[in-house]
């Protein structure tokens, strides 16, 4: 049997399998359901399920046995059972369960057991997993009231920081003119024009433009990078109280873009749970929220736990 997790975000979908099995995952365009409604994100969808799903005869795997996907905003039971049904009109024949993607990320850094996942990327949050299987988020509540130390609260951390440079209300910074070019306006107090009138993923892009800055020694932008570990290493803290696990004797996963790939703030985060006692792993690779939807969808068809309840009962 062969099992199938979908990673859906809004520009990019990762693929992958449980057991591998010799098969190799991939990638194909992205979709956001709960933006454009569960009949638009069937016609993206389907054809990605009918394709992957087909039987991979140069390793001898069979067809697809059932598939899990993981899309952000799925946490709404009426738009996960549209989606499946329009799957389903769309000639997607086997059984397909919907998760939020917080789970999928739950299920790729907390599979083994008892411990915390902090994640990065465009957005933010940490899920705890306590000793009886329970999950339990803390922030990811969007980048207007939430998200902190992720990739856009960082570069608008460090362009607020700019513009108080540039009003000299604040430190002066070399983040105002590089994030003028970044955001390609004139001067520095067209910077919040221009991340206005863009989406959170395109604000994040722009943070190694922070990132080099740091590096270059420019005090502001060091102080928007501890502000953001500070901020992940709250997140954990919580996570893990709610669950009720110690510190001391508890893992730390790392996850999302923004600790996979950037060693500065994935440094900060470190040492900052480590001076609290937790132990911090490697980062999660890229595609570990896909394998994590196919271990739930591998899981829940045996009745196994915590996938099971992990997929049917929780909404994070």
């Amino acid at each position: 049997m062969a099992f199938l997790g979908l990673d859906v975000g809004g520009t990019r979908c990762r693929y992958e399998w449980w057991p591998g099995d010799g098969r190799s995952g991939g990638a194909a365009a992205g979709v956001q359901p709960a933006v454009v409604g569960p009949e638009a994100a069937a016609d993206v969808l389907a054809p990605i399920l009918q394709a992957a799903g087909r039987p991979a005869d140069s390793v001898g795997a069979g067809s697809t046995t059932a598939a899990v996907l993981a899309i952000a905003g799925a946490g709404d039971p009426a738009l996960a059972t549209a989606l499946r049904e329009r799957l389903a009109d769309r000639g997607v024949e086997f059984p397909v369960a919907v998760v939020g993607d917080v789970v999928a990320a739950a299920a790729a850094g907390l599979r083994a057991g008892p411990g915390v996942l902090v994640w990065a990327g465009t957005g933010s949050f940490a899920v705890a997993r306590g000793e009886d299987g329970s999950i339990h988020r803390v922030g990811g509540r969007g980048y207007l009231l939430g998200d902190q130390g992720s990739g856009f609260d960082l570069v608008r951390r460090a362009g607020a920081a700019a513009l108080l440079g540039f009003d000299a209300i604040g430190q002066q910074t070399v983040l105002g003119e590089q994030l003028a070019r970044a955001f390609d306006v004139a001067r520095p107090e067209r910077l919040g024009a221009a991340m206005q009138e863009l989406d959170t993923g395109a604000v994040a892009a722009r943070l190694p433009i922070v990132l080099d800055a740091a590096a270059a020694g420019d005090a502001v932008a060091n102080g928007v990078l501890a502000a953001g570990a500070d901020a992940l290493a709250a997140l954990a803290s919580a996570a893990a109280k709610a669950v009720d696990l110690q510190p001391h004797g508890t893992n730390v996963t790392l996850g999302g873009g923004v600790l996979a790939g950037g060693a500065a703030i994935r440094d900060r985060l470190t040492e900052r749970l480590a001076s609290s006692g937790f132990s911090v792993g490697r980062p999660l690779e890229d595609n570990a929220a896909a394998c994590g939807a196919a271990w739930l969808a591998a899981g829940n068809h045996d009745g196994l736990e915590p996938q099971r309840s992990w997929v049917t009962r929780v909404a994070l």
